[in-house]
């Protein structure tokens, strides 16, 4: 490999384009790489490829691996094919970043974990939302001992994806329905809150792994009860324990009528906590003054609006999509390639996320009862 990564892509919706359009011109990643090949089997989509100059328009997956010269992979198709690609991938010696979910089996979950230690490649989880600056400075709270030792963390993503089932995106209950990947699994298992809880609780260098779930899903989200995401659930909430007994609350939707979409961090330490109810919006950070308690305020510390000037001076600012999350993920992946080092989101904490969200899934099918989760960084 040359001073360029030279990449290959498959898969190629909306974030895809965006992922390489940041690739291509924003500062941070501009330079570091170069798109040479991608596959997509939707004949309309290779068409769009094959009218871009310089890059080889494979025929099938396996004739974009075979592509001369190829570094890495981007992976950004449905995600019931995201393990197969990315073991694949490995095999053939070459980076992967996934986007998310890592896998929707299990038994996938060690395949990939395998794959990247006998290859020695980098491969890296596409959870942008853990690269967001609000759980960014969540966790370096937690890292410098300013909040205290963790002991609860609350993470949401409420998004209503409705128009993944309607006919170009877009109209109301009699627009006809179309089959989306999201039918596959719960909530959960879309990820979004799981990550971005487990890096507001031990920081982005160590996650805190989960070790146990108590999960409920219901499908009041759909109209008049029958979600259109069916068999998968409308609306997941999850609790999740750790080893050090902090506490987790996770909610994702996939159906929810609230704008804008609900994208937000809490942790608690035991001497402060920051919550942020919306990204890209001010928060609020509490130390508490040792013990002291009154009457009127419980307990006494110091409060402090938290804007975004002072988010910067701890989190550099960063343009971009998703709150700047897939500049600092893709150049947290590039500089690992660069450096022959593990990214953050490698596989094994990233196995964390995707095993807790499938265990969750379980709880929740299985009327809310407890479900233990391996921890794969042992």
């Amino acid at each position: 490999m040359g001073n360029l990564i030279n990449i290959g892509i498959v898969g190629f919706g909306l974030h895809s384009i965006g992922l390489i359009a940041e690739i291509d011109n924003h500062p941070l990643l501009k330079g570091r790489s170069k798109l040479i090949a991608g596959f997509d089997p939707n004949p309309d989509v290779k068409e769009m490829l094959k009218k871009r100059k310089g890059i080889k328009t494979a025929e099938s997956y396996e004739d974009l691996l075979d592509t001369k010269d190829l570094d890495a992979i981007i992976i950004t198709s449905p995600p019931q094919y995201h393990a197969d690609q990315a073991v694949t991938a490995l095999e053939s010696d070459l980076h992967v970043f996934s986007e998310i979910p890592m896998a929707i089996r299990e038994e996938d979950i060690n395949r990939i974990i395998n794959a990247e230690d006998i290859s020695g490649k980098t491969y890296q989880l596409g959870e942008n939302y853990c690269f967001i600056p609000e759980v960014l400075y969540a966790a370096h709270l937690v890292s410098t001992g300013k909040l205290g030792e963790p002991v609860y963390a609350e993470s949401e993503y409420l998004h209503d994806v409705t128009y993944r089932w309607r006919d170009k995106g877009f109209g109301d209950v009699d627009t006809p329905r179309v089959d989306s990947w999201y039918q596959l699994f719960d909530p959960m298992m879309y990820a979004h809150s799981i990550g971005p809880a487990q890096v507001a609780l031990g920081g982005l260098k160590n996650p805190m792994p989960f070790i146990e779930v108590t999960s409920f899903a219901n499908d009041i989200g759909g109209y008049q009860g029958d979600p259109i995401c069916k068999p998968a659930k409308a609306f997941q909430v999850a609790l999740f324990r750790t080893e050090t007994t902090a506490i987790a609350k996770c909610a994702n939707a996939y159906i929810f009528a609230r704008e804008p979409s609900r994208i937000s961090i809490q942790v608690v330490g035991r001497i402060g906590s920051y919550e942020c109810y919306q990204a890209d919006k001010p928060g609020r950070l509490f130390i508490a003054d040792g013990h002291k308690i009154n009457k009127i305020q419980h307990r006494k510390g110091k409060t402090q609006i938290i804007d975004q000037k002072i988010l910067t001076n701890k989190i550099p600012q960063i343009e971009g999509l998703y709150y700047g999350g897939d500049i600092r993920i893709l150049d947290d992946w590039f500089t690992a390639i660069k450096n022959r080092k593990n990214p953050s989101l490698h596989a094994s904490v990233a196995a964390n996320f995707c095993l807790s969200g499938i265990q969750a899934s379980r709880s929740a099918r299985d009327g809310g009862k407890p479900k233990e989760i391996k921890n794969y960084i042992n």
